[in-house]
């Protein structure tokens, strides 16, 4: 099963490694439960997720990362197939698809299945026996006799959940960085790309003594305006003082006609001001 779990690797360009570190006490539930380390690990991005291909205590799993931790588990468990989960925080919720779903909390697992995720789970190979959610992963195991057929055929479907469990609760102490890492890589950019992307210098090299700006001054001064001499700048029209052609506005002449019995503002002219009064 190595031989041929790295020969799938190497056709798809993905890695492959006998052991990995990091994954130790990375898994917990499902095949994961009986504390087994990962062997035989293929690591490759699919659909922009991080892929696992993996052997854990003799169980084929695959394993795609959400990008998201939560601390709600939802498991999947083929109808006929698995029915014991082997954990006791999980309880029933309902049926999906052919699976008998179990979750940490009922109502956060119904409100998790919609339309992609019921397209997922009837798109797994009939070898799947199991998928879970756990912290940031999406896994699912499989009989011993898939291969590279089925491994090729649920890698879609299983991305597919990866994004349906980022509407999960996210855990409560999981900081919320954007790994830009973990997204799929683009095209190398070219020097004058880079150059613009890195941007100008904000902040100019420190120096030992200020440098004084030069100053370039004009041979012969800039004659500048003096109210000590007179000086004509032009023809002006000689005009009477008030004599344009705008009228005035109120000449004096008429008076407009007060009609007693409209509505006025009564006013008090004895001299006194009533805001620095108490009444």
């Amino acid at each position: 099963m190595a031989r041929e779990r790295r020969a799938w690797a190497a056709a798809r360009d993905y890695d492959f490694a006998k052991q990995d570190e990091y994954l130790v006490d990375e898994f917990t539930r499902g095949a994961a439960a009986g504390g087994a380390a990962p062997h035989d690990v293929v690591a490759g991005r699919v659909l922009g997720h991080e892929m696992l291909l993996m052997d854990i205590g003799g169980v084929n799993v695959m394993a795609m990362r959400t990008g998201a931790a939560s601390d709600i588990v939802v498991d999947f468990r083929r109808t006929g197939a698995l029915e014991d989960t082997g954990a006791d925080d999980l309880v029933p919720a309902f049926e999906a698809q052919g699976f008998s779903v179990y979750a940490s909390d009922a109502a956060v697992a119904e409100r998790l299945i919609d339309a992609r995720v019921r397209t997922a789970l009837d798109s797994f190979p009939h070898e799947v026996t199991a998928v879970w959610m756990e912290s940031e992963w999406v896994l699912a195991q499989m009989t011993k006799d898939a291969r590279a057929v089925e491994w090729d055929a649920m890698q879609a479907p299983l991305a597919l959940l990866a994004d349906c469990a980022r509407v999960l609760p996210p855990r409560s102490q999981a900081a919320q960085v954007l790994r830009l890492g973990d997204g799929d890589p683009t095209r190398s950019m070219e020097q004058e790309a880079v150059t613009l992307a890195s941007g100008p210098a904000l902040v100019a090299p420190e120096r030992d003594e200020f440098e004084y700006p030069p100053v370039e001054r004009p041979e012969e001064p800039v004659p500048m305006p003096s109210r000590v001499t007179s000086d004509v700048r032009g023809p002006v029209e000689l005009t009477a003082l008030g004599a344009d052609e705008v009228d005035a506005i109120a000449d004096g002449k008429d008076h407009p006609d007060i009609d007693e019995r409209a509505p006025r503002v009564r006013r008090y002219l004895d001299g006194k001001s009533s805001i620095f009064g108490d009444d």
